[in-house]
């Protein structure tokens, strides 16, 4: 081994082997190191491929394949006749194609893990406010409470009386396991009486695994620039009945639209015409991103609004904590179809949802809303930067996702062509109820900003990619 090569194996490649992956991939990693930090510079002539693969004990295919790829990133190039020569560190001064592959290729060479967009959920649990729990100081008396611990019900109604602007007493709360186990109740509970609930499009996903499950038909209306118009209500009434009618007016999802007052009253207007039941879905009000607060909630004006919530969006997915608050009869019935379906929710559950509910302080509140205000804002820029073709028809006011545009009929293959690439979305289809949003697809910006950075080279690869197939794709 001459004295350039020992160079090479021990100075710039040390511990390459250490590394996560196949081992092209170690020694691509390593090496994409050594050029970022500085110690390869560029115009450095790198040892031929069977050269260093002596050197380093491997087959000559494993040192190809790495430089194959670091040469698709742009951070090699070959020439012929002459060898293999580094060309500079990834950066966004390099040319669009060559920054994508190769901002990618770093971070899966390092072994960074799969980046979920898909999920509108709190990345991680590092937000969440102090709190001292004890598991011996649980009430064990009260482990099987259908309606939920009466702890945690008093916490539910001071949040939704003094932080949502909604009065309510402990009595009128039933605790669920999160807002899909609320919705399902809700489903068999209404089920029995409505024929047909009617939303907004696009709109939350398990709406129609609960409502769909239970007989009820999911009717879909495109929401026009203030969201759902109440003619969407009399429509279904008169092909109907008496109808559902779901709405998230203080944050949709996925698009998280906070609707104006005027429509609010107009809505329930058309709901009392109908003799409609109003659900209203409070998952997202919390994180409203706007300057001013978002007008009254619908329960607000009308006490006869069910109402449906959940702390999986504030603070943890992993804590499958939610809610109904509903008049009677309707809250005995719901107590019942719990009792039934599972008894209770988990105590140790229910006494951290207690304890993340009373520890919440207003600073700690405002950190959140603005991280993500932050989050979305970035998120935005570097879509429009990275992927211009792409379209934000609406900036959200509050919620943890972008709902996008694309310029394809279905974004269904993209979102297959992304997962390739480490990157999962959610395409428009799986939150669509009216067969129009099938070219959107939903983004997660609930993550730090140098991980959503990571997540667009991906998604910008992935489209590069994906354009390339439709245009090799011919023409029926």
């Amino acid at each position: 081994m001459d004295q350039t090569l020992t160079w090479w194996a021990h100075a710039l490649l040390d511990g390459w082997q250490d590394r996560p992956g196949p081992r092209y991939a170690r020694l691509a990693a390593a090496i994409l190191d050594s050029v970022e930090s500085g110690r390869l510079r560029p115009g450095t002539r790198l040892p031929a491929e069977r050269v260093l693969a002596g050197a380093l004990g491997v087959s000559r295919g494993t040192v190809v394949s790495c430089y194959d790829r670091l040469v698709d990133a742009g951070v090699l190039r070959r020439r012929q006749g002459a060898g293999t020569f580094v060309v500079g560190r990834p950066g966004w001064n390099r040319p669009p194609a060559e920054n994508r592959a190769a901002a990618l290729l770093l971070r899966r060479l390092a072994g960074a893990d799969d980046i979920d967009l898909s999920l509108g959920v709190p990345e991680g649990t590092g937000h969440l406010p102090p709190v001292r729990l004890e598991l011996a100081e649980l009430d064990v008396r009260h482990q099987l409470e259908p309606a939920g611990l009466p702890g945690l019900r008093e916490a539910v109604a001071r949040h939704l009386s003094h932080r949502q602007g909604l009065p309510t007493e402990p009595s009128q709360v039933v605790i669920t396991n999160g807002a899909q186990q609320a919705l399902t109740l809700l489903a068999a509970a209404l089920g029995r009486r409505h024929a047909a609930v009617v939303t907004g499009c696009p709109t939350y996903p398990g709406l129609s695994s609960a409502f769909g499950e239970a007989g009820v038909a999911v009717i879909g209306e495109a929401d026009g620039p203030g969201g759902l118009e109440p003619q969407a209500v009399e429509r279904a009434a008169r092909a109907h009945g008496r109808p559902v009618l779901y709405l998230s007016p203080s944050g949709s999802n996925p698009a998280g639209r906070v609707m104006s007052l005027a429509r609010r009253r107009g809505l329930l207007a058309a709901a009392r015409a109908a003799g409609a039941t109003v659900v209203e879905d409070l998952a997202l009000a919390d994180l409203h991103l706007g300057e001013e607060h978002p007008p009254p909630h619908l329960a607000v004006d009308d006490p006869e609004v069910v109402v449906v919530g959940s702390l999986s969006k504030l603070f943890w997915a992993g804590l499958r904590i939610g809610w109904v608050r509903a008049e009677e009869p309707l809250r005995s019935e719901l107590v019942r179809l719990r009792a039934a379906s599972d008894l209770a929710s988990s105590s140790p559950s229910q006494a951290m949802a207690t304890a993340l509910l009373d520890g919440m302080t207003p600073e700690w509140l405002a950190g959140v809303r603005g991280a993500l205000r932050v989050r979305r804002d970035h998120l935005v820029d570097v879509l429009a930067h990275r992927l211009p073709s792409w379209r934000i028809p609406h900036i959200p006011e509050a919620g943890l996702s972008l709902w996008v545009e694309l310029p394809v009929r279905d974004a269904d293959a993209f979102a297959d062509r992304a997962a390739s690439l480490g990157v999962a979305v959610a395409p428009g289809r799986v939150l669509c109820v009216c067969g129009g949003h099938g070219h959107f697809v939903r983004l997660s910006y609930a993550h730090p900003l140098t991980t959503l950075d990571l997540a667009v080279e991906r998604l910008a690869l992935a489209w590069e990619k994906h354009a390339a197939d439709l245009a090799a794709t011919p023409v029926a």
